[in-house]
């Protein structure tokens, strides 16, 4: 079964259809704009001032502790490592989301399509060297956001541990394959 990369905004792309508050629709918008970006390894285009505060602070909390980054160049570094370690596809399931005036509040089911080296570095007994995994974690999240509509940064909090299942080649989903996805979908909202 291959995983459809398009179903990464579906509470967002459901919510908007009902959702009437424009301060709201605004940090939908922006949010599933940023996690298209994100998974799509353009997270340069995350910090243009229509999107992200000028000094956006994420704490990142998982099994190994905090990790906090304060300011875009911490930020931008943390989102490279998610390239250099092929982590930046991920795909979002059972998702729910609050939101409000302030931000946003999501729980969901990240599933993170990565190669043997990634799940091995991320702690897990890897019995196929030479295959390409599904790591699955629950993780919550909490994003505020300024009066312009613009992401202050994000508040993520990470189950300690995580699953994972091999998965076959043609079900594996790349970044190559998300960019030809998201581009054409994302050059229609410039």
């Amino acid at each position: 079964m291959k995983y459809d990369i398009r179903r990464l905004t579906l509470t967002a792309d459901t919510l908007l259809e009902t959702t009437t508050n424009l301060r709201h629709r605004q940090i939908l918008n922006n949010y599933r704009r940023h996690a298209m970006l994100e998974v799509s390894g353009r997270y340069k285009e995350i910090f243009t001032p229509e999107m992200t505060v000028e000094h956006p602070f994420y704490r990142i909390t998982s099994a190994d502790g905090v990790l906090e980054l304060d300011g875009i160049e911490a930020v931008q570094g943390f989102y490279q490592s998610l390239i250099d370690n092929h982590s930046t596809v991920m795909l979002l399931e059972h998702e729910n989301i609050i939101v409000n005036d302030w931000g946003f509040a999501s729980e969901a089911l990240f599933r993170s399509f990565i190669p043997a080296e990634t799940a091995m570095a991320n702690g897990h007994d890897v019995p196929d060297m030479n295959a390409n995994y599904i790591e699955s974690r629950w993780v919550c999240m909490m994003w505020p956001y300024d009066e312009a509509g613009r992401m202050i940064g994000e508040r993520v909090y990470q189950a300690p541990t995580a699953s994972l299942e091999k998965c076959t080649e043609e079900d594996f989903l790349t970044l190559d394959h998300v960019r030809s996805v998201f581009d054409p979908i994302l050059m229609q909202q410039c």
